[in-house]
Protein backbone atom coordinates (compact mmCIF):
# COMPACT_ATOMS: atom_id res chain seq x y z
CA UNK A 1 0.00 0.00 0.00
CA UNK A 2 1.39 3.23 -0.90
CA UNK A 3 0.16 5.96 1.35
CA UNK A 4 0.15 9.44 0.52
CA UNK A 5 0.40 8.58 -3.10
CA UNK A 6 -0.91 11.52 -4.27
CA UNK A 7 1.90 14.15 -2.43
CA UNK A 8 4.68 11.52 -3.21
CA UNK A 9 3.34 11.73 -7.08
CA UNK A 10 3.73 15.47 -6.97
CA UNK A 11 6.92 15.59 -5.51
CA UNK A 12 8.66 13.07 -7.95
CA UNK A 13 7.05 15.02 -10.90
CA UNK A 14 8.71 18.87 -9.49
CA UNK A 15 11.70 17.08 -9.02
CA UNK A 16 11.64 15.96 -12.84
CA UNK A 17 10.36 19.17 -13.49
CA UNK A 18 13.64 20.79 -12.02
CA UNK A 19 16.12 20.47 -14.82
CA UNK A 20 13.42 21.11 -17.66
CA UNK A 21 12.22 24.19 -16.15
CA UNK A 22 15.70 25.35 -15.27
CA UNK A 23 16.73 25.04 -19.06
CA UNK A 24 13.64 26.03 -20.28
CA UNK A 25 12.55 29.84 -18.52
CA UNK A 26 16.40 30.31 -19.17
CA UNK A 27 16.57 29.66 -22.69
CA UNK A 28 14.93 33.14 -24.11
CA UNK A 29 17.55 35.18 -21.90
CA UNK A 30 20.57 33.76 -23.58
CA UNK A 31 20.32 36.72 -26.20
CA UNK A 32 20.38 39.36 -23.32
CA UNK A 33 23.01 37.37 -21.73
CA UNK A 34 25.39 37.67 -24.58
CA UNK A 35 24.72 41.16 -25.04
CA UNK A 36 25.24 41.95 -21.42
CA UNK A 37 28.40 40.17 -21.04
CA UNK A 38 29.86 40.77 -24.79
CA UNK A 39 30.66 37.07 -25.26
CA UNK A 40 29.92 34.66 -28.09
CA UNK A 41 27.54 32.94 -28.65
CA UNK A 42 29.94 29.71 -28.03
CA UNK A 43 30.17 31.10 -24.72
CA UNK A 44 26.93 31.79 -24.07
CA UNK A 45 26.04 28.53 -24.70
CA UNK A 46 28.04 26.75 -22.11
CA UNK A 47 25.26 28.05 -19.81
CA UNK A 48 22.91 25.15 -21.39
CA UNK A 49 25.26 22.22 -23.18
CA UNK A 50 27.34 22.34 -19.91
CA UNK A 51 24.69 21.55 -17.73
CA UNK A 52 23.56 19.08 -19.74
CA UNK A 53 27.09 17.41 -19.49
CA UNK A 54 27.38 17.80 -15.87
CA UNK A 55 23.41 16.43 -15.34
CA UNK A 56 24.93 13.47 -17.62
CA UNK A 57 27.81 13.10 -14.82
CA UNK A 58 26.03 13.06 -11.92
CA UNK A 59 23.29 11.06 -12.86
CA UNK A 60 25.99 8.09 -13.21
CA UNK A 61 26.95 8.26 -9.25
CA UNK A 62 23.22 9.77 -7.94
CA UNK A 63 21.90 6.20 -9.17
CA UNK A 64 24.37 3.78 -7.44
CA UNK A 65 24.21 6.39 -4.28
CA UNK A 66 20.47 5.81 -4.12
CA UNK A 67 20.42 2.04 -4.32
CA UNK A 68 23.00 1.80 -1.35
CA UNK A 69 21.88 4.62 1.10
CA UNK A 70 18.36 5.43 -0.29
CA UNK A 71 16.28 7.41 -2.41
CA UNK A 72 15.46 10.25 0.51
CA UNK A 73 18.97 11.43 1.34
CA UNK A 74 20.39 11.52 -1.81
CA UNK A 75 17.02 13.53 -3.08
CA UNK A 76 17.58 15.95 -0.03
CA UNK A 77 21.35 16.36 -1.12
CA UNK A 78 20.85 16.92 -4.44
CA UNK A 79 17.91 19.79 -4.00
CA UNK A 80 20.30 21.75 -1.33
CA UNK A 81 22.97 22.26 -4.32
CA UNK A 82 20.22 23.14 -6.90
CA UNK A 83 19.07 25.85 -4.63
CA UNK A 84 22.83 27.26 -3.70
CA UNK A 85 23.54 26.95 -7.35
CA UNK A 86 20.49 29.02 -8.51
CA UNK A 87 21.75 31.85 -5.95
CA UNK A 88 24.91 32.04 -7.12
CA UNK A 89 23.73 32.61 -11.11
CA UNK A 90 21.63 35.12 -9.14
CA UNK A 91 24.45 37.26 -8.74
CA UNK A 92 26.88 36.35 -11.53
CA UNK A 93 29.14 38.96 -12.03
CA UNK A 94 30.72 37.71 -14.78
CA UNK A 95 29.50 34.85 -17.42
CA UNK A 96 32.85 32.64 -16.06
CA UNK A 97 30.60 32.71 -12.39
CA UNK A 98 27.31 32.36 -14.08
CA UNK A 99 28.88 29.24 -15.96
CA UNK A 100 29.61 28.16 -12.57
CA UNK A 101 26.29 28.64 -10.76
CA UNK A 102 24.58 26.86 -13.98
CA UNK A 103 27.25 23.68 -13.44
CA UNK A 104 26.29 23.77 -9.43
CA UNK A 105 22.77 23.88 -10.46
CA UNK A 106 22.70 21.28 -12.81
CA UNK A 107 24.72 19.09 -10.28
CA UNK A 108 21.91 19.08 -8.15
CA UNK A 109 18.80 18.98 -10.45
CA UNK A 110 20.28 15.52 -11.88
CA UNK A 111 19.02 13.83 -8.43
CA UNK A 112 15.67 14.54 -9.51
CA UNK A 113 15.92 13.22 -12.86
CA UNK A 114 17.28 9.93 -11.41
CA UNK A 115 15.60 9.52 -8.09
CA UNK A 116 11.96 10.22 -9.58
CA UNK A 117 12.13 7.30 -12.08
CA UNK A 118 14.05 4.84 -9.63
CA UNK A 119 11.18 6.11 -6.79
CA UNK A 120 8.29 4.93 -9.44
CA UNK A 121 10.08 1.73 -9.91
CA UNK A 122 10.36 0.89 -6.45
CA UNK A 123 6.63 1.44 -6.09
CA UNK A 124 4.99 0.10 -9.66
CA UNK A 125 5.84 -2.79 -11.98
CA UNK A 126 7.21 -3.00 -15.17
CA UNK A 127 4.49 -1.85 -17.40
CA UNK A 128 2.58 -0.26 -14.66
CA UNK A 129 5.55 2.20 -14.08
CA UNK A 130 5.61 3.21 -17.85
CA UNK A 131 1.57 4.67 -16.99
CA UNK A 132 2.55 5.94 -14.02
CA UNK A 133 5.75 7.51 -15.76
CA UNK A 134 3.52 8.75 -18.61
CA UNK A 135 0.89 10.11 -15.53
CA UNK A 136 4.02 11.93 -13.58
CA UNK A 137 4.84 13.68 -17.09
CA UNK A 138 1.63 15.09 -17.64
CA UNK A 139 1.28 16.43 -14.34
CA UNK A 140 5.13 18.33 -14.12
CA UNK A 141 4.54 19.46 -17.84
CA UNK A 142 2.82 22.41 -16.64
CA UNK A 143 6.17 24.01 -15.24
CA UNK A 144 8.24 23.71 -18.71
CA UNK A 145 5.16 24.82 -20.62
CA UNK A 146 4.92 27.95 -18.96
CA UNK A 147 8.44 28.33 -18.35
CA UNK A 148 9.83 30.09 -21.47
CA UNK A 149 6.53 32.26 -21.36
CA UNK A 150 7.54 33.06 -18.24
CA UNK A 151 10.90 33.57 -18.87
CA UNK A 152 10.50 35.82 -21.75
CA UNK A 153 8.47 38.04 -19.61
CA UNK A 154 10.50 38.19 -17.01
CA UNK A 155 13.58 39.11 -19.62
CA UNK A 156 11.59 41.92 -21.13
CA UNK A 157 10.45 42.75 -17.95
CA UNK A 158 13.08 43.07 -15.57
CA UNK A 159 16.52 41.41 -17.72
CA UNK A 160 17.68 38.49 -17.21
CA UNK A 161 18.66 38.68 -13.43
CA UNK A 162 14.77 38.65 -12.98
CA UNK A 163 14.78 35.45 -15.25
CA UNK A 164 16.58 33.85 -12.64
CA UNK A 165 15.17 35.28 -9.90
CA UNK A 166 11.93 33.49 -10.10
CA UNK A 167 14.06 29.93 -10.56
CA UNK A 168 15.30 30.70 -7.21
CA UNK A 169 11.76 30.84 -5.55
CA UNK A 170 11.20 27.64 -7.11
CA UNK A 171 14.19 25.81 -5.70
CA UNK A 172 13.52 27.12 -2.85
CA UNK A 173 10.34 25.91 -2.85
CA UNK A 174 11.41 22.67 -4.28
CA UNK A 175 13.63 21.93 -1.47
CA UNK A 176 11.15 22.60 1.14
CA UNK A 177 9.17 20.06 -0.32
CA UNK A 178 11.37 17.24 -0.59
CA UNK A 179 12.31 17.79 3.10
CA UNK A 180 8.71 17.62 4.21
CA UNK A 181 7.01 15.58 1.69
CA UNK A 182 8.75 12.80 0.20
CA UNK A 183 9.76 9.63 2.08
CA UNK A 184 11.87 6.62 1.66
CA UNK A 185 11.03 4.64 -1.40
CA UNK A 186 13.94 1.84 -1.79
CA UNK A 187 13.92 -0.19 1.43
CA UNK A 188 15.50 -3.29 -0.16
CA UNK A 189 19.02 -1.62 -0.48
CA UNK A 190 22.51 -3.79 -1.52
CA UNK A 191 24.32 -4.61 1.13
CA UNK A 192 27.48 -3.73 -0.83
CA UNK A 193 29.20 -0.78 -0.21
CA UNK A 194 29.53 1.93 -2.30
CA UNK A 195 32.41 2.30 -4.84
CA UNK A 196 33.94 2.48 -8.26
CA UNK A 197 33.93 -1.27 -8.58
CA UNK A 198 30.26 -1.98 -7.76
CA UNK A 199 29.31 0.89 -9.94
CA UNK A 200 31.23 0.09 -12.98
CA UNK A 201 29.97 -3.63 -12.26
CA UNK A 202 26.23 -2.05 -12.52
CA UNK A 203 27.03 -0.83 -15.50
CA UNK A 204 28.80 -3.42 -17.29
CA UNK A 205 25.49 -6.04 -16.55
CA UNK A 206 22.99 -3.23 -17.76
CA UNK A 207 25.10 -2.54 -21.14
CA UNK A 208 25.52 -5.98 -21.77
CA UNK A 209 21.99 -6.35 -22.65
CA UNK A 210 21.07 -5.64 -25.97
CA UNK A 211 17.77 -5.01 -24.68
CA UNK A 212 19.04 -2.13 -22.05
CA UNK A 213 21.19 -1.14 -24.78
CA UNK A 214 17.64 -0.45 -27.27
CA UNK A 215 15.57 1.17 -24.72
CA UNK A 216 18.62 3.71 -23.51
CA UNK A 217 19.84 4.73 -26.67
CA UNK A 218 16.81 5.14 -28.66
CA UNK A 219 15.21 7.67 -26.10
CA UNK A 220 18.67 9.46 -26.21
CA UNK A 221 18.21 10.61 -29.32
CA UNK A 222 14.53 11.57 -29.51
CA UNK A 223 15.89 13.69 -26.41
CA UNK A 224 18.61 14.80 -28.18
CA UNK A 225 15.77 15.85 -30.96
CA UNK A 226 14.25 18.36 -28.02
CA UNK A 227 17.48 19.84 -26.65
CA UNK A 228 18.60 20.53 -30.34
CA UNK A 229 15.24 22.64 -30.31
CA UNK A 230 16.10 23.88 -27.39
CA UNK A 231 19.38 25.33 -28.04
CA UNK A 232 19.01 26.57 -31.61
CA UNK A 233 15.49 27.30 -31.87
CA UNK A 234 16.48 31.04 -29.97
CA UNK A 235 18.71 31.82 -32.14
CA UNK A 236 16.88 30.64 -35.69
CA UNK A 237 13.16 32.16 -34.29
CA UNK A 238 14.06 35.38 -32.19
CA UNK A 239 17.03 36.60 -34.30
CA UNK A 240 16.49 34.97 -37.81
CA UNK A 241 13.17 35.39 -38.05
CA UNK A 242 12.94 38.69 -35.73
CA UNK A 243 10.19 37.19 -33.04
CA UNK A 244 10.46 39.13 -28.94
CA UNK A 245 11.12 36.89 -26.29
CA UNK A 246 7.75 37.04 -25.06
CA UNK A 247 6.86 35.80 -28.74
CA UNK A 248 9.09 33.26 -28.59
CA UNK A 249 8.15 32.18 -25.04
CA UNK A 250 4.26 32.00 -26.81
CA UNK A 251 5.16 30.00 -29.61
CA UNK A 252 6.79 27.78 -27.15
CA UNK A 253 3.53 26.54 -25.76
CA UNK A 254 2.65 24.53 -29.07
CA UNK A 255 5.07 22.47 -28.69
CA UNK A 256 4.59 21.78 -25.05
CA UNK A 257 1.18 21.24 -25.17
CA UNK A 258 2.19 18.46 -28.44
CA UNK A 259 4.15 17.32 -25.60
CA UNK A 260 1.69 16.74 -22.88
CA UNK A 261 -0.82 14.97 -25.73
CA UNK A 262 1.97 12.58 -25.88
CA UNK A 263 2.25 11.37 -22.89
CA UNK A 264 -1.64 11.75 -22.25
CA UNK A 265 -1.33 8.80 -24.92
CA UNK A 266 0.78 7.12 -23.26
CA UNK A 267 -0.60 7.07 -19.87
CA UNK A 268 -3.68 6.13 -21.53
CA UNK A 269 -2.69 3.36 -23.68
CA UNK A 270 1.28 1.82 -22.50
CA UNK A 271 -0.26 -1.08 -20.97
CA UNK A 272 -2.87 -1.86 -23.84
CA UNK A 273 -0.44 -0.91 -26.63
CA UNK A 274 2.72 -2.13 -24.88
CA UNK A 275 5.73 -0.49 -24.45
CA UNK A 276 7.77 -1.32 -27.48
CA UNK A 277 4.76 -0.51 -29.98
CA UNK A 278 4.35 3.49 -28.02
CA UNK A 279 8.30 2.88 -28.87
CA UNK A 280 8.46 2.73 -32.57
CA UNK A 281 5.54 4.59 -33.27
CA UNK A 282 6.57 7.84 -31.51
CA UNK A 283 9.91 6.99 -33.37
CA UNK A 284 8.32 7.29 -36.59
CA UNK A 285 6.62 9.86 -36.28
CA UNK A 286 9.70 12.02 -34.95
CA UNK A 287 11.57 11.24 -38.39
CA UNK A 288 8.28 12.54 -40.06
CA UNK A 289 8.24 15.90 -38.76
CA UNK A 290 11.88 16.89 -38.51
CA UNK A 291 11.84 15.91 -42.17
CA UNK A 292 9.05 18.34 -42.70
CA UNK A 293 10.77 21.05 -40.85
CA UNK A 294 13.87 20.32 -43.14
CA UNK A 295 12.29 20.94 -46.23
CA UNK A 296 10.33 23.74 -45.20
CA UNK A 297 13.17 25.98 -43.66
CA UNK A 298 15.40 24.37 -47.28
CA UNK A 299 12.29 25.99 -49.00
CA UNK A 300 12.70 29.42 -47.61
CA UNK A 301 9.37 29.45 -45.45
CA UNK A 302 10.68 31.25 -42.84
CA UNK A 303 8.01 31.67 -40.35
CA UNK A 304 7.92 30.45 -36.88
CA UNK A 305 4.77 28.81 -37.28
CA UNK A 306 6.33 26.28 -39.84
CA UNK A 307 9.00 25.45 -37.21
CA UNK A 308 6.77 25.45 -34.14
CA UNK A 309 3.62 23.32 -36.05
CA UNK A 310 6.22 20.26 -37.04
CA UNK A 311 7.99 20.86 -33.66
CA UNK A 312 4.18 20.08 -31.50
CA UNK A 313 3.59 16.99 -33.45
CA UNK A 314 7.16 15.90 -32.89
CA UNK A 315 6.07 16.57 -28.84
CA UNK A 316 3.16 14.04 -29.46
CA UNK A 317 6.17 11.31 -30.73
CA UNK A 318 8.37 12.18 -27.68
CA UNK A 319 5.87 12.13 -25.40
CA UNK A 320 4.48 8.80 -26.86
CA UNK A 321 8.16 7.10 -26.73
CA UNK A 322 9.93 8.75 -23.72
CA UNK A 323 7.93 7.52 -20.91
CA UNK A 324 7.92 3.43 -22.24
CA UNK A 325 11.50 3.72 -23.08
CA UNK A 326 12.07 4.86 -19.69
CA UNK A 327 10.52 2.50 -18.16
CA UNK A 328 11.87 -0.12 -20.57
CA UNK A 329 15.61 0.79 -19.31
CA UNK A 330 14.62 0.66 -15.71
CA UNK A 331 12.46 -2.41 -15.80
CA UNK A 332 15.50 -4.73 -17.37
CA UNK A 333 16.67 -5.57 -14.12
CA UNK A 334 14.86 -4.39 -11.13
CA UNK A 335 17.16 -4.99 -8.82
CA UNK A 336 19.60 -2.05 -10.38
CA UNK A 337 16.46 0.27 -11.19
CA UNK A 338 18.80 3.01 -9.62
CA UNK A 339 22.06 2.85 -11.71
CA UNK A 340 19.57 1.77 -14.80
CA UNK A 341 18.06 5.23 -14.05
CA UNK A 342 21.08 6.87 -13.85
CA UNK A 343 23.29 5.52 -16.72
CA UNK A 344 19.88 5.76 -18.72
CA UNK A 345 20.13 9.65 -17.49
CA UNK A 346 24.10 9.59 -18.69
CA UNK A 347 23.40 8.55 -22.26
CA UNK A 348 20.83 10.55 -22.67
CA UNK A 349 22.27 13.77 -21.44
CA UNK A 350 25.52 13.16 -22.60
CA UNK A 351 24.42 12.88 -26.32
CA UNK A 352 22.13 15.88 -25.71
CA UNK A 353 24.46 17.62 -24.81
CA UNK A 354 26.57 17.29 -27.78
CA UNK A 355 23.78 17.55 -30.10
CA UNK A 356 22.95 21.02 -27.97
CA UNK A 357 26.53 22.81 -28.01
CA UNK A 358 27.25 22.17 -31.95
CA UNK A 359 24.10 23.01 -33.20
CA UNK A 360 23.38 26.04 -30.93
CA UNK A 361 26.83 27.58 -31.54
CA UNK A 362 26.25 27.07 -35.23
CA UNK A 363 24.83 30.47 -35.93
CA UNK A 364 24.64 31.37 -39.80
CA UNK A 365 21.95 33.90 -40.80
CA UNK A 366 19.82 30.83 -41.20
CA UNK A 367 17.21 28.11 -39.53
CA UNK A 368 19.30 25.50 -41.48
CA UNK A 369 21.10 23.96 -38.85
CA UNK A 370 17.89 24.13 -36.21
CA UNK A 371 16.65 21.70 -38.96
CA UNK A 372 19.43 19.21 -40.07
CA UNK A 373 20.51 18.38 -36.71
CA UNK A 374 16.98 17.39 -35.50
CA UNK A 375 16.28 15.29 -38.41
CA UNK A 376 19.87 14.00 -37.84
CA UNK A 377 18.88 12.84 -34.16
CA UNK A 378 15.64 11.24 -35.32
CA UNK A 379 17.45 9.50 -38.33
Amino acid sequence: VIRNERLIKGVLATTIAASAFTIQIFLPALPAVQAAFDVTATQVQLTISLPLLVTALATLIYGPLSDRYGRRPILIIGMVLFFVGTVLCLFAPTILTLVLGRFIQALGSAAGVVIARAAVRDLYGRERAAAVLAGLVAVMIVAPMIAPTLGGFLVDAFGWRGNIGATVLFAGALLALVVFGFPETHHARSGASFGLGSMVESFQTLLASPAYRAYAFQSAFMIAIFYVFLAAAPYAVMVVMDVSATGYGLYFLLSTVGYLGGTLLANRYSQRVGIDRMVRIGTGLAVLTTAIVVILMFAGIWHPLAVFIPITVMGVANGMALPNASAGAISVYPDLAGAASGLTSFIQLGISAVFAQVSGSLQNGTPHPLALYMFGAAI
